[in-house]
């Protein structure tokens, strides 16, 4: 039995360079959890934050983090880069 449990474990984790099934369904669970928020949330949220005027916006896919990427006008020349969450 001691011989059978590494080439068990061995077997489930190589899959001949195919992602295993269990991976599938971790992937689906988080897609499932994450809710995006609309753009205007995201600036709602930076302006909380700054006080500023939003000057742009961009989603960013960070692997798997999705984040915006939002630019704000601080007092009359300053611009300070905010990112928020995309997924609540």
């Amino acid at each position: 039995m001691r011989k059978l449990i590494p080439i068990i474990v061995a077997s489930l984790l190589s899959f001949g360079g195919h992602t295993p099934v269990f991976a599938f369904a971790e992937k689906a669970e988080t897609k499932k959890q994450c809710r995006m928020i609309s753009r205007q949330q995201a600036v709602k949220k930076a302006q909380k934050q700054t006080g500023g005027k939003v000057v742009s916006v961009k989603l960013k896919n960070d692997g798997k983090d999705s984040v915006y990427r939002v630019r704000v006008l601080v007092g009359d020349k300053r611009i300070k880069n905010i990112s928020i969450k995309a997924c609540k």
